[in-house]
């Protein structure tokens, strides 16, 4: 589990994934992120090769949600290669697809 500690950080976590749901993604170049996920788009993942990529991007996902500024992210970013930046790139949309999960509407809420 992602750890990051009240605060500056914290309030940056939320104002990321907030843009990011809606649609601006400050951190990911569109290009990036269009090649990244077009790429997994069609690969079914097992649930044990899913949990492996999760803990290995899990330090990463951590370190650059800690960084303070959206600059020391992006060349947090650039410093990975490009296996760990692809990994990373899709658990942060994980995470912002959960999160637009997590606040739709339900069901029972809409009739």
């Amino acid at each position: 589990m992602i750890q990051v500690s009240k605060g500056r950080a914290f309030r940056q976590v939320q104002y990321l994934i907030e843009q990011s749901r809606q649609g601006n993604h400050v951190l990911f170049a569109p290009e990036e992120i269009r090649r990244v996920l077009m790429k997994s788009s069609g690969q079914p993942q097992s649930l044990a090769n899913a949990v492996q990529e999760a803990m290995e991007v899990e330090p990463h996902l951590e370190k650059l949600l800690g960084l303070l500024s959206l600059d020391g992210k992006r060349a947090y970013l650039e410093t990975l290669d490009r296996k760990t930046y692809e990994k990373v790139v899709k658990a942060y949309f994980n995470i912002v697809e959960n999160s637009l999960l997590e606040n739709a509407p339900s069901r029972e809420d809409l009739h």
